[in-house]
């Protein structure tokens, strides 16, 4: 029994040896790596296309895209697909100024995946173009595992990174079936030239064979050519990272080795330099647009000034090579040599282009602290809200985010291990995680002490970047320093990253791929550190923490099992995913469907710009404005000459200059309000802005009284000027800071079969206190009514709808629009909620009202709702107008202007 125990058990060791060694082997490895990461592209895959069945037009069953820009593109297209090129102007948008497609070759890219496509089945073009996205977040997936992998030398963090990065919440929209724009695109591209990048990079270092590093350069400079192609917002990304990390790479090295060859630094970078410029013709960029948006812009200048400061680098060192006795006596601050020697020349030649070089600088400067700027239309682009830590904490988790952080804090410590003395190794890491956190926590909130825009903020993020580069400056200058290439790579985007942060909401996707990297890296450098520690307690430590770490990622990912209100990435994205239909809803391919059907061919349609797209692609029309922003200045031009003008000519006069046909507002105008009367308003008071509030009635506060029932709606908003009002003799004076208007009081009593309204007050409260005024006018079912007297203002009385236990009740009374004496003239007002009842747009026609899907089915039902009614908020019709002109409207050419100061048309004369 022995021998047959012992023979079982030397059995069994000599199968566990085989398949240890069979492990061992790297093409196994490697197999076993791909196969799990084409499992997790798989179940990616599966998450993104669950939504394929909402993207399809009710109206004609074709499918069309989830958000505004790619209309445009799937648009682009089908005109090369019809057409076979691409004509010089784009007949549908701009119309006079003769705008050009763009130029970036996603819709190119996507019409020959349809050809290929097509070759195995019949697809059509729509469903080819809706899927795309997922198809280029498969591949940019590929291309982001082996870039980590290349930057950690680790597949498990490759791999586990490509997981989360498949499911994580903020990456999951922009890669999802229907999201047909460039992102999912351009971001497959920027992976796949980072990959390049590094892999040159690391030839560089091993080897002096100058023709291949030449063609490494013109390749990682190809692609970069192709990542500006794909999506132009992303590459100037690439123009930051790759100079910015080969300048500390040149930096760094030719210190410790002054024999260093700068002649392959120098033909590496300008092969990339020039080759990312001249190239990119192949993918139909011109080459000054390159050089003008990416290397002479200031988020792109390091590129140009890298390329500099290589160069007088090899000048130096060749004059030193031959002998100059000042150089040579100096060497050790060539380097500051070279940075001045770029700096001066640099700001000879752009003063010489007619720029200020200091302004330029400032501009540079005030760019960390705000990416996106200051401008009016950026500013109130949702996707460009600004972002605070705790929306992307919400978007990540906590427990996430402080796995990234700690990814961070460990990149320093990696850093560290590259410098002689201990003492600043510390003191390195300290600096370094003072500098991340001045970054990162310099803007928590609007709310907190660190909101990003106050003093305190601005001197912690100001003085973490002062305490970190003034200390790497130093330590520079004194110590022995030798950091890994790949390391230096990291640390570049890894600042790239932390600045962009402090952008809009759109960038959060960005620079989500590094967040995942970083959060995974943490997990597996701890492993790492504790296996190979050497102390016994210390091991036991970081093993302990190592465990949390783990834990705290499978609960990001998975959930927490013992809280089921706490849903993993995993779940959260398998189920967003089943509910991204088309941003153009049923109500708007309903309208557009009428549109097509109904209106000639050529109509031009104004509108805000949001909207431009739905209609040039689904109404088939073309538009005065879109979401490209042709010329930024026309949306000036809209929001205070059309949308909210008080004067009736100038909105008629720039109609008629643009040769406007039809005149559409969507409901979702009401809340737009507040952007477009910005972005409509003067160069200084703000004149246009406002914001219109609709008020549901308050049940708790209706009575019953002998003249009829008392109504009162609910408010709270800040008035949009000063009041003052004449009351009995007594002078009221409300100021716009410090007043808002509470609420509307409204006495309504039925006499048979009529209604009667008393007298509307308005409630505003002003230093605590309540002050009612009346308002003069009050519109109920298509009537306005002139109470001869009153605060110059309007209430819109609409229906409100309350459900309880599938029971659907309609008060007729049951919310009220305010419109002020500001809002109540303008356009908007006086056509979307008054049915021009001031008939001060007598040659403006209501063609068609394209109810809200969910009135009109209660109108089915038997309702009687004309337009507009409140139910979970504000609900409304797309209505659109055919617009005619007086013959005394003249044509005005400064409306075709593509820019100009605000406000400076005014005084223009609009009639004959």
């Amino acid at each position: 029994m022995s021998e047959e125990i012992s023979f079982n058990v030397g059995k069994i060791s000599e199968v566990f040896n085989q398949v240890k060694n069979f492990l061992k082997n790297k093409i196994v490895i490697n197999s076993i790596y791909l196969f799990l990461l084409s499992i997790i592209i798989f179940i990616s895959f599966k998450i993104r296309i669950q939504n394929l069945d909402l993207l399809k037009d009710s109206t004609t069953g074709m499918y069309i895209p989830t958000a505004l820009d790619p209309f445009y593109f799937l648009r682009i297209a089908e005109t090369i697909l019809e057409q076979g090129f691409l004509p010089a102007f784009d007949s549908m948008r701009y119309i006079p100024i003769k705008l050009g497609f763009s130029p970036e070759i996603m819709p190119q890219v996507v019409v020959f995946m349809y050809k290929i496509a097509n070759v195995f089945g019949e697809f059509s073009l729509q469903f080819i173009n809706v899927i795309s996205p997922v198809i280029f977040f498969g591949l940019g997936l590929i291309f982001f595992f082996f870039l980590i992998y290349k930057l950690t030398n680790s597949k498990i963090t490759a791999l586990i990174s490509s997981l989360f990065l498949s499911i994580i919440p903020p990456y999951l929209f922009r890669t999802t079936a229907g999201f047909s724009d460039h992102e999912s695109f351009g971001m497959m591209a920027f992976f796949l030239v980072m990959l390049v990048y590094v892999l040159g990079i690391k030839f560089l270092e091993k080897n002096n064979k100058l023709l291949k590093i030449s063609l490494l350069g013109i390749l990682t400079g190809l692609l970069t050519s192709f990542t500006v192609a794909s999506w132009g917002g992303i590459a100037h990304f690439v123009f930051m990272i790759i100079p910015l990390s080969f300048f500390i790479l040149w930096a760094l090295d030719t210190k410790e080795n002054k024999n260093l060859n700068i002649n392959k630094y120098l033909i590496f970078y300008s092969s990339w330099f020039f080759s990312s410029i001249l190239l990119a013709p192949i993918f139909g960029y011109e080459i000054i647009s390159v050089l003008n948006k990416f290397t002479l812009s200031s988020s792109g200048l390091i590129s140009l000034f890298v390329f500099g400061f290589l160069l007088s680098e090899f000048i130096f060192i060749k004059l030193t090579e031959r002998g100059n006795d000042f150089l040579k006596k100096y060497e050790k601050y060539r380097i500051l040599l070279s940075m001045f020697s770029v700096f001066f020349v640099g700001a000879v030649l752009i003063s010489l282009r007619g720029e200020n070089f200091f302004s330029l600088i400032a501009d540079i400067i005030s760019r960390i602290f705000d990416p996106f700027g200051d401008s009016r239309t950026g500013s109130t682009v949702a996707e460009n809200s600004e972002t605070y830590l705790v929306n992307l904490i919400g978007q990540i988790s906590k427990m996430f985010f402080w796995l990234f952080y700690f990814g961070m804090v460990l990149i320093g410590i990696e850093i560290s291990k590259g410098i002689e003395k201990s003492k600043h190794k510390l003191l390195f890491v300290f600096a370094w995680v003072i500098f991340i956190s001045g970054i990162l926590f310099s803007k928590i909130s609007p709310s907190s002490l660190f909101n990003g825009t106050n003093l305190i903020s601005k001197l912690f993020q100001f003085g973490s970047y002062i305490l970190f580069f003034g200390y790497s400056t130093w330590l520079y200058a004194k110590e022995k320093i030798k950091i890994k290439s790949e390391l230096i790579i990291i640390a570049s985007w890894l600042f790239l990253m932390l600045v962009a942060g402090r952008g809009g909401i759109r960038l959060v996707f960005v620079i989500t791929p590094f967040i995942v990297f970083m959060a995974c890296f943490s997990v597996v450098k701890l492993f790492d550190y504790a296996k190979k520690s050497k102390d016994d307690f210390f091991k036991m430590i970081l093993f302990i923490i190592f465990a949390v770490s783990v834990l705290g990622l499978i609960v990001s990912g998975m959930g927490n099992p013992l809280e089921n209100s706490s849903p993993g990435f995993y779940q959260i994205s398998k189920q967003q995913a089943k509910q991204i239909g088309p941003s153009a809803n049923i109500q708007w391919q309903q309208a557009m469907s009428w549109v097509r059907e109904n209106t000639p061919e050529g109509s031009i349609f104004v509108h805000w710009w949001d909207y431009g797209y739905w209609v040039q692609y689904l109404g088939e029309r073309p538009t005065v404005t879109d979401g490209g922003h042709g010329t930024g200045y026309w949306d000036h031009l809209i929001g205070r000459y059309l949308l909210t003008t008080p004067n009736p000519e100038s909105a008629l006069s720039f109609m008629k200059t643009q040769d406007v046909s039809y005149l559409l507002i969507d409901p979702t105008d009401l809340g737009k309000y507040p952007a477009y009367s910005k972005i409509g308003s003067d160069e200084n008071t703000g004149d246009r802005y406002s914001q219109i509030p609709v008020m549901p009635l308050n049940p708790s506060q209706t009575q019953e009284t002998a003249e009829g029932i008392l109504r009162v709606y609910n408010g709270g908003v800040r008035v949009d000027e000063d009041i003052i009002y004449n009351q009995g003799g007594n002078e009221i004076f409300l100021p716009s800071e410090g007043t808002i208007v509470a609420g509307v009081i409204l006495q309504v009593s039925n006499e048979g079969i009529s209604t009667n309204f008393a007298q509307p007050q308005g409630v505003f409260i002003y230093n605590e206190q309540q002050i009612n005024i009346p308002i003069k006018y009050l519109y109920h079912n298509e009537n306005l009514i002139d109470f001869g007297g009153g605060l110059d203002a309007v209430v819109r009385v609409i229906p409100g709808i309350t459900q309880s236990d599938q029971q659907i009740q309609i008060d007729n009374f049951g919310s009220v629009i305010y419109l002020s004496p500001k809002v109540s003239k303008s356009l908007f007002a006086q056509l979307y909620f008054l049915n021009d009842a001031f008939e001060n747009y007598k040659t403006i026609t209501l063609e068609h009202s394209e109810n809200d899907p969910f009135v009109t089915n209660l109108n089915s039902q038997g309702a009687n709702i004309k337009d507009f009614v409140y139910f979970q908020g504000f609900r409304g019709p797309i209505k659109i107008w055919k617009v005619d002109y007086p013959s005394n409207i003249i044509e005005k050419e400064e409306f075709l202007r593509t820019s100009g100061k605000y406000a400076e048309l005014d005084d223009l004369k609009f009639t004959k």
